[in-house]
């Protein structure tokens, strides 16, 4: 009998260290998985970012609101004056919201994780509606290591 009691304690052990040591060892989402929110604010002819310096592969959770009166639409996307076709945007863009998912009054989200370093500049948030972003609807951001 008391081979069988120590077996079984020895199970007993044997699986509480198991769990343990899979639980210590990433078996369970750790807080850097979680994406961090970014609160982005349009309005006639602003963009506002709770943040401008981004870190490569950190989630990040963007929630894109459109204060202003008219559609909008939000972009991740490389410095580009001038008026641009919605396909030229679709091609440059690494990420986007269109201005059918960003109607004034209508919050909208993405989710995205920057892959590579940019310098300040490099990046920027945007509007390209036509006459929006010549009316300043950009801003620089950075993604550091």
């Amino acid at each position: 009998m008391s081979r069988s009691v120590n077996k079984l304690t020895l199970l007993i052990v044997f699986t509480i260290v198991a769990t343990l040591g899979l639980t210590s060892c990433g078996g369970g989402a750790s807080a850097s998985d979680k994406p961090v929110n970014v609160q982005v604010n349009l309005t006639e002819f602003k963009i506002d970012s709770s943040i401008t310096s981004f870190k490569v592969g950190v989630p990040y959770h963007f929630i894109v609101t459109n204060n202003g009166s008219v559609p909008h639409e939000f972009n991740i996307m490389p410095p580009e004056s001038g008026q641009l076709t919605t396909e030229q945007v679709h091609q440059m863009a690494l990420a986007e919201i269109g201005q059918s998912d960003l109607a004034a009054g209508v919050t909208a989200t993405l989710d995205y994780t920057f892959t590579q370093e940019y310098p300040q500049g490099a990046l920027e948030l945007t509007c390209h509606l036509p006459g929006h972003y010549e009316a300043g609807m950009h801003i620089p951001i950075e993604v550091t290591k």
